[in-house]
């Protein structure tokens, strides 16, 4: 598969190196600290540790069996989203028997940068991978209470597949998958 980049003035976006970890790091934990407060508990939110984020993604970035892609603006990674076959947990809620599903891992962009095109243009990378490995459909999850992912991921034509409860810090959330498809959809 040919590794191409994306550019969407003044973004970049391209596949991943062991070199980004630092900058998918600090992405992951400013990200999760802006979209997810006052839905996940702020306790949690307040201890989360760039260290640990940055030890998981070089583990992460070792995964040959998944893409993983950065937005780049300038010299600073400013997002990141992670793809690959569907993850045996993902399952758990669906409602479907799909063999042939995907799953978009994560999709995280610094505040300041949302509303842009990235997330629609690292969406629509995610479904053109999955479409060249054979996969024709797949899901992305997001916190019930995440109203702006969910609104994004039923513009972009996700369908509301299964809820599912997940432990975030010992605490429990709902959380709604959504089901694509790999045919982009036309404008």
């Amino acid at each position: 598969m040919k590794k191409e980049q994306i550019s969407i003035s003044p973004y970049l976006i391209r596949e991943a190196t062991s070199a980004d970890a630092e900058g998918i790091a600090f992405v992951h934990v400013n990200s999760w600290k802006t979209s997810y407060a006052g839905l996940v508990d702020q306790d949690y939110l307040d201890a989360l540790s760039y260290e640990n984020r940055l030890d998981l993604r070089k583990e992460i970035l070792q995964l040959k069996t998944m893409l993983h892609l950065v937005v780049v603006s300038g010299e600073q990674i400013v997002g990141f989203a992670d793809v690959g076959p569907i993850r045996s947990e993902s399952r758990v809620g669906l409602y479907t028997n799909d063999e042939n599903i995907g799953e978009v891992y994560a999709i995280y962009l610094l505040e300041e940068h949302k509303g842009k095109g990235c997330g629609k243009a690292l969406l629509d990378r995610c479904r053109q991978w999955l479409s060249d490995n054979g996969l024709e459909s797949f899901v992305v999850r997001a916190l019930t209470g995440n109203v702006r992912a969910r609104r994004f991921y039923e513009r972009e034509g996700g369908k509301t597949i299964g809820e599912t409860t997940i432990n975030i810090g010992d605490r429990y959330y709902q959380e709604v998958s959504y089901l694509f498809t790999t045919l982009l959809r036309e404008v």
